[in-house]
């Protein structure tokens, strides 16, 4: 029977995964990170965050890189240097957004650009979480002209389900449409995905999916997580997510991920009390 290879890679989630209600990630998990670069690790953050709403990783970063916006945006945490866009055309994210208008009556959207961002008034009151992690940037429209990140869609009687569904079935191009659970659907460009782009930053560094650990809780995490050698819900994951999985850990507010890579790693003094199972 042959050995599972070593673990070389770490992609992690960030909302829900590892920030809680505390908004920010635990002193725990950040010394686990640095611990692992150390190591050799490589340890990348997976999110929808766009780059400007990224959390604090430390003086010395404690992630080498960030996939941001669902794989839209790679950013090198060391440098601070956007390595990577992946955008949706300007003309096709306006199209969009006036076909599912039309279509999907009631609808709202926000929308997301390396130059600003941009929101109906309606959409504040589903979204008014992602409006706050954007302030201080530019609030800008939909320009054919210019590329946008992401598309956010809302609507006032649908829930998650059904709204992803009408979405789906509605968008006229050849688009990616998920959602981290919040009360908006995501749309980026055509296979633009946290696992796409993290297959891309892998290959970059020699590294296969065999080598690779990935930790998640949402439907946006899915992918990566069944592309990773290893895909780890935590506790409070999605119940989609954790049929996913390989394995399962603690939650986000017991510091779950830190507690898992410890255990995988050996490493001492994190107080590993209830380990990956």
């Amino acid at each position: 029977m042959a050995m599972p290879a070593p673990i070389r890679f770490v992609a992690c989630d960030l909302d829900g995964t590892i920030i809680g209600a505390s908004q920010r990630i635990s002193d725990r998990t950040l010394r686990v990170f640095a611990e692992l670069r150390s190591m050799g690790v490589v340890v990348v953050a997976a999110t929808g965050r766009g780059p400007s709403a990224l959390p604090d990783f430390g003086d010395t970063p404690a992630v080498d890189m960030a996939i941001c916006s669902n794989g839209a945006v790679v950013v090198d945490q060391t440098t601070g240097v956007v390595v990577e866009r992946n955008e949706i055309d300007g003309a096709v994210a306006a199209s969009l957004v006036h076909d599912l208008r039309r279509k999907l009556v009631g609808s709202c959207f926000a929308w997301e650009s390396a130059s600003g961002y941009g929101y109906e008034d309606a959409f504040a009151f589903h979204g008014q979480m992602l409006l706050d992690s954007l302030k201080g940037a530019p609030r800008i429209d939909v320009d054919p002209r210019s590329p946008i990140t992401k598309v956010f869609v809302a609507h006032h009687d649908l829930g998650y389900a059904a709204l992803v569904e009408r979405v789906r079935n509605e968008v006229s191009v050849d688009v990616e449409v998920t959602s981290a659970g919040l009360p908006f659907v995501v749309i980026t460009a055509a296979n633009v995905t946290k696992a796409h782009s993290l297959e891309r930053v892998c290959a970059a560094r020699g590294i296969g999916a065999a080598e690779v650990i990935a930790f998640g809780d949402s439907w946006n995490d899915l992918g990566m997580l069944r592309w990773a050698g290893i895909g780890v819900a935590v506790a409070n994951a999605n119940d989609d997510v954790k049929a996913a999985a390989d394995a399962r850990t603690g939650s986000v507010d017991d510091d779950g991920v830190a507690l898992d890579l410890a255990k995988r790693f050996s490493l001492k003094g994190y107080g590993i009390t209830n380990p990956a199972s």
